[in-house]
């Protein structure tokens, strides 16, 4: 009986030989053997295909979920002249506090 590493090392011709030859005995029952282990790996390849396939499906679902937000914002002010008095209003406020703040820190 050969190793695997000698039957590696044989060339095509080699093998297409070896498999003419009617005096090598094929053991019972090997082709259904062969052919069970085949159909096994292709119902593994297709779990493992449906159970991706789900995976990413439930990524997808999940990103569209979190990014998704409405568009809630609207305009409060429908005059830009009054809008702008309003930022500026409260800038200076914010100002005020932070001077405040600053003097009491420097006392």
């Amino acid at each position: 009986m050969k190793t695997i590493d000698e039957i590696e090392k044989l060339t095509t011709e080699d093998l297409e030989r070896i498999s003419l030859d009617e005096s090598v005995a094929v053991p019972e029952g090997l082709e259904d053997r062969i052919r069970s282990s085949i159909h096994e790996k292709k119902v593994l390849h297709g779990r493992l295909l449906w159970l991706a396939g789900a995976a990413a499906s439930i990524i997808l679902v999940v990103a569209i979920a979190v990014n998704y937000r409405p568009n809630t914002l609207k305009d409060t002010f429908d005059d830009p002249a009054l809008a702008y008095a309003e930022v500026e209003k409260a800038l200076i406020s914010f100002t005020e506090i932070v001077n405040n703040q600053m003097n009491n820190i420097s006392k």
